[in-house]
């Protein structure tokens, strides 16, 4: 038998969008958009132009859970070692 297909709702249900995280951290949308450009936030999972960006909703809790943690998890410095 085969699988049975995920509604759009189920595929759609694990991505967060900016207005969402924003009032979750209680930052501000321009502050958001800062950590992301310093590699201090998770990059988006799904892109679709300039007006439709998604983050996965495991990456955004992980990151909300213990932001400097993950920062210091995951930031990659520019500067040589």
């Amino acid at each position: 038998m085969d699988k049975p297909l995920q509604t759009p709702a189920i595929i759609w249900s694990g991505l967060m969008a900016s207005k969402e995280i924003v009032a979750a951290a209680k930052i501000s949308r321009a502050h958001l958009y800062a950590m992301l450009a310093r590699g201090q936030f998770p990059q988006p999972a799904l892109r679709c132009g300039p007006r439709f960006t998604r983050w996965k909703a495991s990456d955004v809790q992980e990151w909300l859970a213990d932001p400097q943690g993950w920062i210091t998890a995951n930031f990659k410095s520019s500067e040589p070692s």
